[in-house]
């Protein structure tokens, strides 16, 4: 009964505190967006106080008296201090990793303050994530810090709020604010090995890849990107002539697609997940490979460009009905 009763209160005080969040890539923390309350030690610090002020007042005693009042001082002072330590701070985002379900995305932040102040344990961590970075600014005046969140599905990953906190300089107030950046990783499917396509003619290990043997050199071209580092004129590129690649007289195109109807007995997550390996290994073999989706297509080549647009499209892949 008292949830329902203050379940309205709870919803009206989050938009409250969500409309007084600051949002972008570049944050500067103010009066608007720091909040600042008594930890327990600081309650505990009040009563001592209160009970110190009634008992000089009741016996008329002038050092419990100034005792008191010099406690009171100190935790006035504190909350300007408390305040200040997170007041005129600035959060950067600069760059989101990408990585594989069951793996932990990477955030790159940048903290720096522009004023002349020193900055004392600062705690920063996502909501809802246990591990976070303390940090400290003292004359260099700027932390660069890599704050981490498990990627427990496929597509795009927004991190929750950013939350801020101090209790510098006594532990008696905790001032905190939360900020939302933007900052989105894209996640991968899992790896999952399963059944060789079957364009893969050949053993990926490499036993059967010299399909250039018996081939006659023809000559140079000029470097296209996505071409197998294998077929790169490295002892030209080492005379500075730039990146070329050698061309053989009869020389066969071992292309391999990762068609989307080659494991039809699949689900949707393990076929993406068998796709995604089968990429891996071909680019760690430099085997030139394209992808075969449902309305897309992506022509064979190499190179990390090439594997990072593969890996995105199975990332952001959605399943239109029943897709065989």
């Amino acid at each position: 009964m008292l949830s329902l009763l203050f379940k309205p209160i709870v919803e009206l005080s989050e938009r409250w505190a969500a409309n007084r969040r600051p949002k972008g890539r570049l944050i500067e923390l103010n009066q608007r967006s720091i909040f600042i309350f008594p930890t327990l030690a600081g309650w505990a610090y009040l009563a001592v106080c209160f009970v110190l002020y009634l008992v000089a007042t009741n016996y008329q005693n002038n050092l419990i008296h100034a005792v008191s009042f010099l406690l009171i001082a100190l935790g006035v002072l504190a909350i300007h201090y408390t305040f200040f330590n997170l007041s005129g701070l600035c959060i950067s985002a600069v760059k989101a990793g990408h990585c594989h379900v069951g793996e932990l995305a990477e955030f790159k932040l940048k903290i720096y303050a522009n004023n002349l102040r020193n900055y004392e344990n600062v705690f920063l961590c996502w909501r809802g994530e246990r591990d976070g970075q303390r940090i400290y600014l003292d004359k260099t005046r700027e932390k660069n810090l890599s704050l981490y969140v498990m990627a427990k599905k496929r597509g795009y990953l927004t991190p929750q709020v950013l939350k801020l906190e101090t209790v510098f300089p006594f532990g008696l107030l905790r001032a905190w604010s939360w900020v939302e950046l933007d900052l989105t990783a894209i996640v991968y499917p899992k790896p999952e090995e399963g059944r060789l396509p079957t364009s893969f003619d050949d053993s990926i290990d490499g036993r059967q890849g010299k399909e250039n043997a018996g081939d006659d050199f023809s000559g140079l071209d000029e470097y296209r990107p996505g071409s197998s580092l294998r077929h790169i004129a490295w002892k030209q590129y080492a005379q500075g002539r730039g990146l070329l690649t050698k061309n053989y007289v009869g020389q066969e195109c071992k292309e391999i697609w990762l068609s989307w109807r080659e494991w039809p007995e699949l689900s949707t997550e393990d076929r993406l997940s068998v796709m995604t390996y089968w990429a891996l290994e071909c680019e760690h073999h430099y085997r030139e490979y394209g992808l075969h989706l449902p309305n897309l297509s992506i022509q064979p080549a190499t190179g990390p460009e090439h594997l990072n647009n593969i890996l995105g499209e199975l990332a952001l892949f959605k399943a239109e009905g029943s897709l065989q």
